[in-house]
């Protein structure tokens, strides 16, 4: 049974992304606005919202509050989005919300991401959590999560990505991003370049809110504490604690916050899944990410190798020469996805030689065989995840 709900709302998936409040509204209005009496936070940016949402909603949930997350991108399972202290939702709320709101979500035409974001929101609100950390899918200014009334937006790093939808120059997609703030609020920002910083102001002159950035270096005291790998999650954990310093009404004290980086635990994310050889695996799928993923490479000693496949609407010809000098070996595949690329077109774009196995099956089990004190890293696409969990027999279901 629930395997027709789940196949229901993937279906929703082939009406591609719809920008746009409305539907969002519509669907919320007949769920009883459960938006309106949750307490939230949203987070916006480009690289680094699923960790620093994962980082907030771990922090809280150490201080003892009952911490709705929704993300995405899922691995594996719809159920990953939405989860409760690290718990995903199970089958039975989505069979219930979907034989409750099937026909509303017909009749006003909603997209996957605008129906998942209602599901969201309505499980949040029926589990009575005490807040809710809100990763936005796509911008800020037109996306679903934006209709949530959520009372803070943190702001993570901004880079060129999804140039298709929210333009193709820095500028469109940092008003994308910060015009999900709204009067009143305040936004906890990631240090951003000068170009963006003004769009941040310019955009601010018409609204009753404040953008505060984080300091240019971490806290002493909490520096090293992250369990997550790479240099670039120092940024996300000082945005995780300068957002908390932020909720109104809130108790977290300095334990809490180093029990929360201790112990957080968000897969793909540089996530380590076997050692010896080390197998990593990561969703970088843009230059800033790769570039993120090559300095963490480059820490570790032994051989390196990259098993890679990528969205065709995604732009890495600036990365590739970093990838060459960065990894010993390259392995491209794909997956039967929608705008992959196929693997011989995706080796065009290296000057090097690079190996083809098609299959991610194939690539993933033979990574398992490589030599003692090989690092390889398994990054491009979170489409991987259901060929990770198969071949490795986990699960990213709870954290």
């Amino acid at each position: 049974m629930i395997k027709d709900h789940i196949n229901y709302l993937l279906t929703l998936e082939s009406k591609g992304i719809k920008l746009g409040l409305d539907r969002t509204l519509d669907l919320l209005k007949a769920c009883n606005n459960p938006e309106k009496s949750l307490k939230s936070i949203q987070i916006v940016g480009t690289n680094g919202k699923g960790s620093t949402s994962a980082i907030i909603a771990n922090i809280l949930k150490c201080a003892g509050y009952k911490v709705g997350l929704y993300t995405s991108p899922h691995l594996n399972r719809v159920n990953e989005r939405i989860r409760i202290n690290g718990i995903a939702i199970s089958d039975k709320y989505i069979i219930e919300f979907v034989n409750e709101y099937y026909k509303t979500i017909n009749e006003i035409n909603s997209s996957f991401f605008e129906a998942i974001t209602a599901l969201a929101v309505w499980y949040f609100k029926k589990k009575n959590v005490d807040i809710a950390i809100l990763e936005t899918g796509l911008g800020g200014r037109l996306d679903s999560v934006t209709c949530c009334e959520s009372e803070l937006l943190v702001c993570t790093s901004i880079s060129k990505d999804h140039q298709h939808i929210l333009g193709d120059s820095i500028e469109k997609i940092a008003f994308e991003k910060i015009s999900a703030l709204k009067d009143n609020m305040v936004c906890v920002s990631a240090k951003h370049n000068l170009i963006i910083k003004k769009v941040f102001s310019d955009y601010l002159r018409n609204k009753n809110a404040v953008v505060e950035y984080i300091d240019s270096e971490p806290d002493k005291n909490i520096l090293n504490r992250l369990a997550l790998n790479g240099q670039h999650q120092l940024e996300n954990q000082m945005l995780a604690i300068k957002a908390i310093s932020h909720i109104s009404n809130f108790t977290i004290k300095d334990s809490d916050i180093k029990k929360g980086l201790e112990s957080i635990a968000w897969p793909a994310r540089i996530q380590k899944i076997q050692n010896n050889p080390y197998i990593y695996f990561d969703v970088a799928h843009n230059e800033a990410s790769f570039m993120s993923l090559c300095d963490f490479a480059n820490m570790q000693k032994g051989e390196k190798i990259l098993i890679l496949g990528i969205q065709k609407n995604k732009i890495i010809n600036n990365i590739i020469n970093i990838l060459e000098s960065t990894f010993d070996k390259i392995i491209l595949t794909q997956t039967n996805t929608r705008n992959f690329y196929k693997a011989e077109q995706l080796q065009k774009f290296f000057k090097k030689k690079t190996t083809i196995i098609k299959d991610p099956n194939n690539a993933i089990e033979n990574a398992q065989f490589a030599k003692e004190n090989t690092n390889v890293f398994i990054a491009g696409s979170h489409y991987f995840g259901k060929h990770i969990s198969n071949v490795f027999k986990i699960s990213f279901d709870n954290i």
